[in-house]
């Protein structure tokens, strides 16, 4: 197969984030998920580099994160390939992310800070309030950030950075469906941990990640993206314990 470039379209955008590597890495999400890229292209380090406009060192750093999320191969002095994924891939990212998540939530429940909640019950009313998809975003990151800062040492933040790349891109897929799920799940969450409820903040906090995930999986699979399972797949309601919202075409 010829190699994969980016799309001339986006090779004009700049990349404004504070660390370059984990734009690189969503502008390849992008297109991956848009069944430009397809299983089994190579990467071309340079080719990518340069229409992006950035060094090789972010594209290589772009490549090994999306290597550990499981969507790019890098077999050892045979560059890099777009991988073969299914929905476990996409299912145990969103999983693993949403436990580490429910554990900050359930700490930040036990310890009942009057600092942290008052800041976090702006957080929250910043997600009520939000309108549009990119200022929803933005308020529920924030509700997100005020939680893993302060109940999330050194190494749990650390393992959350590394989430970056997969999971606000394939979040982004279907959140014209999600906004008002989410929006509700986060809301209960907030008075769980107002409440001193650890054990359902943290069952609410997986609950929504799970969503997301499904969400997620259901656009890749109608996009043809994704590859059979191998396994299969548990029910969805037993999986989410959450109703989803009527599938309909994501932007």
């Amino acid at each position: 197969m010829p190699p994969a470039t980016a799309a001339p379209d986006q090779a004009v955008r700049k990349l404004v984030r504070s660390k370059t590597s984990d734009a690189v890495a969503e502008r390849l999400l992008e297109m991956i998920f848009a069944g430009e890229l397809q299983p089994g292209d190579r990467i071309d380090l340079d080719a990518v580099a340069e229409q992006l406009g950035v060094s090789r060192a972010p594209v290589r750093e772009a490549l090994l994160s999306l290597e550990r999320d499981g969507v790019i191969e890098m077999p050892y002095h045979r560059g890099a390939f777009v991988a073969r994924f299914d929905a476990a891939t996409i299912r145990e990212a969103f999983e693993l992310y949403g436990l580490l998540n429910a554990l900050t939530s359930a700490r930040v429940a036990r310890r009942s800070d009057p600092e942290v909640l008052d800041a976090l019950e702006r957080a929250a009313a910043e997600v009520a309030y939000a309108r549009g998809i990119e200022e929803f975003e933005s308020a529920a990151r924030e509700f997100r950030r005020v939680l893993n800062v302060a109940a999330g040492g050194p190494h749990l933040r650390g393992l959350l950075r590394t989430f970056g790349g997969l999971l606000p891109v394939a979040s982004r897929l279907s959140m014209d469906r999600s906004v008002e799920e989410e929006r509700a799940l986060i809301g209960a969450e907030f008075e769980a941990i107002s409440a001193g409820d650890s054990e359902r903040a943290s069952e609410i906090t997986l609950a929504h990640l799970r969503l997301l995930g499904e969400y997620a999986v259901q656009t890749l699979r109608r996009r043809g993206v994704l590859c059979p399972d191998e396994h299969g797949s548990e029910p969805v309601d037993r999986v989410l314990g959450v109703r989803l919202a009527p599938e309909g075409e994501a932007r």
